[in-house]
């Protein structure tokens, strides 16, 4: 399978991943084979054609009562399992941020739970519907009513476990730990190995100047680009004998038939050119982290951004953000970027792309919690010590820079804002630790 239709695959798997009924239509489907293979078991099947003490031995009218009662019994926790999901959503929404609920229903054990009682129902309905009045009492489904019975007990404590599990999973530390694994996932996945990328083909920390003597094609529609076939890109410059020069990366919203692909040489760009640029690119209403880098960040800056607001005011909050994004630069900092040119068989350059630098991911995570938190000297202290401990993981110039640029501005943020003289000094004093162990670097 080629990198293109891996993307868009695991673009796809993603989407269903985190949609709230694609684990319980599966388990839905389960329990129509459950109850077909369960209404087929006959009870004198057993040994000696004795029923043991647990299986079911009713009549058809008891029976039937039974599933009755137990099929009513499971709709009303089931609705009352969705009720307080749905409350557990609101808050999330209004607390944590919107775009944190995509995190919410895509957690595996939320749709499973709710998977189950689904299940349940589904069972009791197929199981229901073969009990009638002419049914003698030899050819009553004994497994298969107290089968439905095991899972309706099942379901009891099953909702005990998921008004726990809500009750954790909106705890502010969950959320960011859980956001947080996710973008490390992502890290690992799209950051390459430390020494794999060569020097010439690593994006500059400066923005990539515009080329010139080419020509701008544009994507027929406007949307969030979710992925990007870079080898299906490679593949067709090679075959036209192009370079192609995205003016995009995963993650940027583009408008329709705008200049997102710069040609050169351009007497080669046409409109059947410009149709398959198309076909290897994406778009979707929204974004994904398929092969955005900065997808999982900016939902933890969302995070640390509401608890610094007036109107919830939570620095711990805050603080437990800022330690997050530093486990998850550390990690990038241990790795290579992206490269910003993709070569042929032949080593020539034939895309050029505009991936996230390190320090354009630095700025995402720092720049709007620096400006939240600057009339919060304890959170700027901690963003401090946060950048001290950051430094040891510095292994490039390009790095060192990023971290000092940054403590530099937070420093002066402190000053401006402090209105106690402690608190000015224990700024003067981090912001001294961090630069003493920056400087005291042998990078290159």
């Amino acid at each position: 399978m080629d990198a293109t239709k891996y993307d868009r695959l695991l673009n796809l798997w993603l989407r269903l991943k985190t949609s709230l009924w694609f684990i319980p239509v599966l388990m839905t489907l389960g329990a129509g084979v459950i109850a077909v293979l369960a209404l087929r078991i006959d009870s004198d099947l057993l040994p000696d054609g004795e029923r043991v003490w647990w299986l079911y031995s009713g009549n058809p009218g008891s029976a039937s009562d039974l599933l009755a009662t137990l099929l009513s019994s499971i709709i009303t926790m089931a609705t009352l399992a969705i009720s307080i999901t749905m409350v557990v959503l609101t808050l999330a929404a209004s607390q944590l941020g919107p775009r944190l609920i995509r995190s919410f229903i895509g957690n595996q054990r939320t749709q499973a739970s709710l998977g189950f009682f689904i299940m349940t129902i589904v069972y009791l309905l197929l199981v229901y519907r073969r009990i009638d009045d002419q049914l003698s009492a030899e050819n009553v489904p004994h497994v298969a009513i107290t089968l439905g019975s095991v899972l309706s007990l099942v379901c009891v404590f099953l909702l005990l476990f998921y008004v726990h599990h809500l009750a954790s999973s909106i705890v502010s530390d969950t959320v960011i730990n859980r956001v947080g694994g996710e973008m490390d996932d992502l890290i690992e996945r799209l950051l390459p190995e430390a020494g794999t990328v060569a020097p010439g083909d690593a994006r500059p920390e400066t923005d990539v100047p515009e080329e010139t003597g080419g020509k701008a094609l544009g994507l027929p529609k406007g949307g969030y680009v979710q992925t990007i076939g870079y080898a299906a890109l490679v593949k067709l410059a090679q075959d036209h004998d192009v370079t192609l020069t995205l003016r995009f990366r995963a993650g940027s919203h583009l408008l329709a038939s705008g200049r997102h692909v710069l040609v050169l040489p351009q007497e080669r760009a046409s409109d059947e050119l410009a149709g398959k640029i198309a076909d290897a690119i994406v778009l979707g209403p929204e974004s994904t982290p398929t092969q955005d880098l900065e997808f999982s960040l900016r939902q933890m800056v969302e995070v640390g951004l509401r608890a610094l607001s007036p109107g919830i005011n939570d620095p711990y909050t805050a603080v437990a953000v800022i330690d997050r994004l530093a486990t998850s630069i550390a990690l990038v900092m241990g790795r290579d970027m992206e490269p910003a040119f993709h070569r042929d068989e032949q080593g020539v350059a034939r895309l050029v792309t505009r991936p996230v630098t390190f320090t354009g991911l630095v700025d995402r995570a720092y720049n709007e919690l620096r400006q939240a938190a600057s009339t919060s000297p304890a959170v700027l202290i901690h963003m401090l010590d946060s950048l001290t401990e950051l430094a040891c993981h510095c292994r490039t110039a390009q790095q060192r820079d990023a971290l000092a640029r940054h403590a530099g501005m937070i420093a002066s943020a402190g000053h401006r804002s402090a209105e106690e003289e402690s608190d000015a000094m224990a700024i003067s004093i981090r912001y001294d630790t961090v630069a003493r162990s920056l400087a005291a670097l042998d990078v290159s």
